[in-house]
């Protein structure tokens, strides 16, 4: 009897073996022929098996490193996909799994009221949510949803793993490092020629580094510069004179790669930070920044760049062709209001609309619509096709929920919040003119940065011990 139940271990051991073989070879024999057209997928299955594990073993390391790697891997993010989704897919699910789990296991205890912030997220996200249903593509509507809550996932992170001042400032860190591998790529495809360019045929080469594009690229530069700017001129953060002297040198820099994006936007908005810093915290930086145009404008990428605007200002007859990239942006969004239909004034297309519908829409010429789909390059006229006026006042709101508990806690920490605000209205700034909703890595920066912020200071008053850091920017 043993003899017998032996044989039937072995038999059953053996047909294990041959079904294994045979469902490993039929998915070898899958995976051959995918890879076969996209070569870059034999890292695919690895890389997320990688990331799964690591998310497994220690989830805070795992954030960790997305923080740090993040802005470096997009071109590999977007290069591996099956279908709609692909690895970005996977680590947006798992950094909004982390939230959740972060949420239940710890939580969030505050001196100030972020009740405001919580109802505007969930009234945002509720009316996308909702707007999925009458989308015209579904899975589209649904892949930008759970990005949008991403973002969400990425801030209440924020809020919740900084206690201190010291877990800000290493977070902050953290941001600032992430830019280093863009930069050194940035300078290699300067110097070496590699694909870190774009090339346009009305704008020539600008600069996107390891990004899929300049636009996407410059706004993220934007806060790394902010930030950079709030370390160097706090005393108590950076203590180590050679650091000190290179903080400075590496915002001179950042600045050089943010002018070869040729983004004017973000010029804008990081002049604008300048100035106002400038003008309400150190008051000796003043007269650098107001000439600091007219040096800029010796430049001849911002020079040209600038004068642009001037030219193809009018629709005439060649239509959209004729037009420069502003002049473009407003006749797109004239278009696109004039299309809608006042029933969807309210409520909108849903989510990833616009894309869907713009080939309904935007022109190529006087004579020919547009082939290839593009979005508006607008947030607010986004919002506006998509979710209509409630989406559009949703936002605001959600907006107006950061800024005023942020005020709140002005006296705490002033230039960091401060900093803080500006930043908002810098990506409010860029909205007019961009597609800044759907430029997940800035957003995921973005909103970090916000939450780690309200985090640092969300302790009370009696736990700050006099490490408050009002006062440690440098006044002489």
């Amino acid at each position: 009897m043993a003899q017998l139940n032996l044989n039937k271990s072995k038999v059953l051991f053996f047909a294990l073996v041959v079904f294994s073989a045979l469902f490993i070879g039929l998915v070898c024999f899958a995976l051959v022929n995918i890879f076969a057209q996209k070569a870059i997928y034999l890292v695919s299955l690895p890389v997320a098996m990688l990331i799964t594990m690591l998310f497994i073993v220690d989830r805070r390391l795992f954030f960790i490193i997305v923080i740090l790697i993040r802005a470096s891997i997009e071109t590999l993010i977007t290069s591996i996909k099956f279908g709609s989704f692909g690895l970005g897919a996977v680590l947006n699910a798992l950094v909004i799994l982390i939230a959740i789990l972060t949420v239940i296991q710890k939580p969030l205890k505050s001196n100030f009221k972020v009740d405001d912030i919580k109802l505007a997220w969930i009234i945002f996200l509720g009316l996308a949510f909702i707007s999925i249903f009458y989308a015209p593509v579904m899975l589209a509507s649904m892949k930008v949803f759970l990005i949008l809550v991403s973002y969400c996932a990425i801030f209440v992170l924020g809020l919740h793993l900084v206690d201190n001042e010291q877990d800000l400032i290493k977070w902050l860190k953290l941001i600032v490092y992430s830019s280093f591998i863009p930069s050194i790529y940035a300078i290699a495809s300067i110097a070496l020629g590699l694909p870190g360019f774009y090339n346009s045929l009305n704008e020539g080469l600008r600069l996107q580094s390891t990004f899929g594009h300049p636009n996407t690229y410059a706004p993220y530069l934007v806060i790394i510069i902010t930030i950079c700017l709030y370390l160097w001129r706090s005393k108590a953060i950076i203590k180590s004179p050679k650091i000190r002297v290179l903080l400075p040198m590496y915002i001179g820099f950042l600045i050089f790669l943010l002018v070869m994006t040729k983004t004017r936007s973000t010029w804008a908005a990081c002049y604008v930070m300048f100035l106002l810093y400038a003008f309400i915290h150190e008051r000796k930086f003043l007269l650098p920044v107001l000439i600091a145009p007219f040096f800029a404008l010796l430049v001849p990428e911002i020079r040209d760049r600038l004068v642009d605007l001037e030219s193809g200002s009018s629709y005439g007859v060649g239509g959209y062709a004729s037009l420069n990239s502003y002049a473009w942006r407003k006749q797109v969004w004239t278009d696109a209001i004039n299309w809608m239909s006042e029933t969807r004034y309210f409520f909108g297309y849903g989510l990833a609309s616009f894309i869907h519908y713009s080939t309904s829409i935007v022109r190529a010429n006087a004579y020919q619509l547009q082939k290839v789909e593009i979005n508006v390059h607008s947030v607010y006229v986004q919002l506006f096709f998509e979710l209509g006026i409630f989406g559009l006042f949703s936002f605001t709101y959600l907006i107006y929920a950061h800024l005023k508990t942020l005020f709140s806690v002005y006296q705490k920490n002033k230039v960091l919040v401060f900093m803080v605000c500006v930043t908002i209205i810098e990506f409010l700034f860029m909205s007019y003119s961009d597609n800044m909703i759907d430029y997940l890595i800035y957003e995921w920066y973005l909103w970090f940065t916000v939450g780690i912020t309200l985090g640092s200071l969300k302790m009370k008053s009696t736990d700050i011990k006099n490490k408050n850091l009002t006062n440690t920017y440098q006044r002489s």
